[in-house]
């Protein structure tokens, strides 16, 4: 068998033999005095085409590796956008659900006491500085006959409405809070109740 039949067993592994490998066979075979005809050849043909396919291989694994990779970065960030999305949308939806869930039937009740509480001590700045400024003997109930003293008989009978409104639907539950609700309720109901009587009775 000769070099050149060796050069075209390339066909065999779907290329011919390279220049560079052709001639790398010719050397080595120079090398060893392989005869044109010696049963060598086919061997060291077989040979050439392992080296120059394991030389290539840590290329191939290369880009495979890389193909693999930017695959898998192009994935994470897939996922990565994907997980902000519904983390953005969750905190959106948990934001408007606890705002949704502000505690009116706190806040309402706070702010009517503080407003009749603001009403209460200004009317009784009010009088005593009247009786301070006049030296006359002014009753306290006078503070009642005042703007404020409508204003706090119905900020009072308000307070008192609103916390039984919130008291049916926890006695409703079975809730303790009810009872409580229910006793803060009568409390307004009857302050106001009593103010309102006694500015239209006097």
């Amino acid at each position: 068998m000769s070099m050149d039949t060796v050069i075209d067993l390339g066909k065999v592994c779907g290329r011919k033999l390279s220049e560079a490998e052709a001639a790398r066979l010719r050397e080595i075979g120079s090398r060893l005095n392989l005869r044109e005809d010696d049963a060598l050849w086919p061997l060291l043909a077989a040979l050439e085409y392992q080296r120059v396919y394991y030389e290539a291989l840590p290329e191939k694994i290369a880009k495979a590796s890389q193909t693999i990779m930017d695959g898998m970065a192009a994935a994470a960030e897939r996922e990565t956008a994907a997980a902000q999305a519904k983390l953005t949308d969750s905190v959106v939806k948990e934001a408007e659900y606890l705002a949704s869930r502000i505690q009116y039937a706190k806040l309402i009740p706070m702010w009517l006491l503080a407003l009749i509480c603001l009403l209460a001590y200004g009317s009784l700045m009010l009088w005593a500085g009247f009786r301070i400024d006049t030296g006359r003997d002014i009753p306290l109930a006078a503070i009642l006959h005042m703007p404020s003293g409508w204003l706090i008989s119905g900020l009072c009978l308000v307070a008192g409405v609103f916390y039984a409104a919130m008291a049916i639907p926890s006695l409703a539950e079975g809730k303790k809070s009810g009872w409580s609700k229910c006793v803060i309720a009568l409390f307004f109901l009857i302050v106001g109740g009593m103010i309102t009587l006694y500015l239209l009775t006097n």
